[in-house]
């Protein structure tokens, strides 16, 4: 019994050390004996010192997005007449309050807008309707209820009529 919880790398390290590396190159595993994991570190220390020793450039990281088009209000109804004609859309989309709400939405966007795929649209028209189908068939289950109560009330009513020989 020990007193403190270990990974045995030491043991592993000074009484199984080439066959725990033979073990891990066989299975593509990294060796994390103590010595393999420190001479990784000095490694990625003296890398990082070398790349901030010399100016890095931002290529890398930078993402081309073609030309930025400077809002108007001409160039927005270009391309709304535009996006009407190409998508064989009527003249009313343009007026639709979500065409609006989207418009909006897309105007608060920082970097871009991001359209999502064929797949992900599908998906989410699928969702919205077994969403709305769901909530339909609660309130529909709920309305079955209160109208074959109000049935049952509106046919004993009839029979009281029907019974004191009044005409409807």
């Amino acid at each position: 019994i020990v007193n403190e919880v270990s990974t045995l790398r030491r043991h592993l390290q000074a009484r199984h050390q080439g066959e725990y590396l033979k073990w891990s190159a066989a299975n593509g595993f990294k060796s994390m004996l103590p010595n393999d994991a420190k001479q990784r570190r000095k490694e990625a220390i003296s890398s990082m010192q070398s790349v901030l020793g010399r100016q890095s450039s931002l290529e890398g990281h930078l993402v081309e997005r073609g030309p930025i088009v400077q809002y108007s209000e001409a160039v927005f109804h270009e391309a709304t007449v535009s996006w009407l004609i190409e998508t064989d859309q009527l003249i009313h989309a343009l007026q639709h309050p979500s065409f609006g709400r989207m418009v909006e939405i897309a105007s608060r966007a920082k970097n871009g807008v991001r359209i999502p795929s064929r797949r992900q649209t599908h998906q989410a028209i699928i969702n919205a309707f077994k969403t709305g189908l769901l909530d339909l068939r609660k309130r529909f289950s709920v309305s079955m209820t209160s109208i074959q109560k109000l049935m049952s009330f509106l046919i004993n009513c009839y029979r009281v009529v029907l019974s004191q020989g009044e005409s409807i």
